[in-house]
């Protein structure tokens, strides 16, 4: 299969772009110096603000997303530093509480905007790369990068023609969130190993011997097709019967109430004020702590101000992007479509 070779571009030519030869090199290095990539750490997998270290962080699934796709590309042949920005940066415009987040702010902005307006995290990575980071200036990043992230979410391969690495990280995102929540459902005992028998009997009898099945089926079968997929055999339906375990027995019944509550407040708070950013942008910045320290001072009777409220990350943004436009259900890729 083809491998992508060299890159459309960036937006703007920078001239610290021949310190780094690899251009996708440069991208990854962009992405994890980012603040959108730090607060990764502080934003939710499936469990909010775990007490247990070992529970699954966005940051720590990222880390795992990168090294999935690093082992598909590899024993693909493809391009492994485009799939490693683009595992990079994939989650970066996830909002507090992951996809919970995404369905409050959506439902928030309708009634806010008065139309539909739904915030989508495979675009809002792409709006935060390029319209929030570095002061509102943006990371600069390739095209393909940006192109890949708007690109990574779902487990079907969509019918269209882009870079064979752009799946690769589609694949290795579901790949690792199902094998790591399967793991931190099992921590939280929200089931436990008696109830998975018949997925360890066809997967592997632990985290690490499932990913590695996985990904072997995934690369055997990408090289008979080639092409990257992951469509057929046992394991494949051994991993599809997986991931519907764990939306019924982890998914469904996590109780997110608290947590929707507070983003209201939240919500609520970034519309009370001026901060000349549109509330739904502002609480997207937002971590899971953060959320949860202020729907706790709402809690306990304290009045909301900016002041009381000044050591959020947030505020360290809100200067630079106020009263721009900023559009997070708008990618903004037209300059590189050729």
């Amino acid at each position: 299969m083809q491998s992508v070779t060299g890159t459309i571009g960036r937006k703007r030519i920078e001239p610290e772009e021949s310190l780094i030869k690899d251009p996708f090199l440069m991208d990854y290095f962009k992405i994890i110096q980012s603040k959108a990539h730090r607060r990764l750490a502080y934003k939710t997998q499936v469990i909010s603000a775990p007490r247990n270290p070992h529970i699954r962080t966005r940051r720590v699934h990222t880390d795992e997303v990168i090294a999935f796709s690093l082992a598909i590309a590899d024993a693909l042949g493809l391009k492994k530093t485009l799939c490693q920005a683009i595992a990079a940066g994939h989650d970066i415009g996830h909002t507090p509480y992951g996809h919970l987040g995404e369905t409050v702010l959506s439902e928030f902005a309708g009634r806010y905007h008065g139309k539909p307006k739904p915030l989508l995290h495979h675009i809002n990575s792409v709006v935060v790369a390029q319209k929030i980071e570095r002061k509102g200036n943006g990371l600069n990043l390739t095209y393909e990068t940006l192109d890949g992230i708007l690109h990574h979410s779902g487990f079907e391969r969509p019918d269209c023609d882009k870079p064979e690495e752009y799946f690769v990280v589609m694949y290795a995102d579901t790949i690792a969130y199902t094998i790591g929540d399967l793991n931190d459902g099992l921590r939280y005992g929200y089931f436990e190993e008696k109830d998975l028998p018949h997925y360890q009997h066809v997967l592997g009898e632990n985290a690490g011997r499932m990913a590695r099945n996985i990904i072997a089926a995934l690369v055997d079968e990408s090289r008979e097709a080639d092409r990257v997929q992951f469509t057929q055999g046992n394991i494949y339906n051994g991993f599809v019967e997986l991931k519907d375990f764990l939306m019924r027995r982890f998914y469904q019944k996590v109780d997110h109430k608290m947590h929707a509550e507070a983003l209201e407040s939240s919500l609520k708070f970034f519309s009370s004020y001026d901060f000349g950013v549109d509330p739904v942008v502002a609480v997207s910045l937002l971590t899971d702590n953060e959320v949860n320290e202020l729907g706790k001072m709402e809690l306990d009777s304290i009045i909301l101000t900016p002041e009381n409220l000044r050591h959020f990350g947030v505020f360290e943004i809100l200067p630079y992007i106020k009263d721009k436009e900023i559009d997070y259900t708008n990618p903004d890729l037209d300059w590189g479509e050729i």
